[in-house]
């Protein structure tokens, strides 16, 4: 068992569609590390992971989503997710000079884990 400060990792999944803009987009290898740092960081603090790691986005469109920030946003990629239910799901992945087209992919992804959400 793996256990963060007395507490169980949380689970971080990748939608496909993330994960081939991940494996198609993302080419340096410093990118990739930096991505998958501020995942973990996730993977370790779930709900607890603050600014400047993360950032709640604003909008309509964006009910839900967040911005995760490798590099404590001094990084030009971005990872939108979203929590679903007991899950955080990576939903897009792009450079930061892309953001509304990755804001538009990650809320027309989201969707397809809306059976997840809890229903309290």
């Amino acid at each position: 068992m793996n256990v963060v400060s007395g507490r169980q990792p949380y689970t971080v999944i990748y939608d496909v569609d993330a994960v081939n803009e991940l494996v198609t987009s993302v080419k340096s290898k410093d990118a990739h590390r930096s991505i998958f740092n501020v995942v973990h960081k996730l993977r370790e603090m779930g709900e607890r992971l603050a600014p400047p790691h993360m950032k709640p986005l604003q909008g309509v469109a964006t009910s839900g989503l967040r911005e995760l920030r490798p590099k404590q946003g001094r990084s030009d990629w971005r990872a939108i997710y979203r929590r679903a239910g007991s899950v955080y799901v990576i939903l897009a992945v792009d450079r930061h000079a892309s953001f509304q087209s990755l804001i538009a992919r990650a809320a027309a992804r989201a969707g397809r884990y809306d059976d997840h959400l809890d229903r309290r």
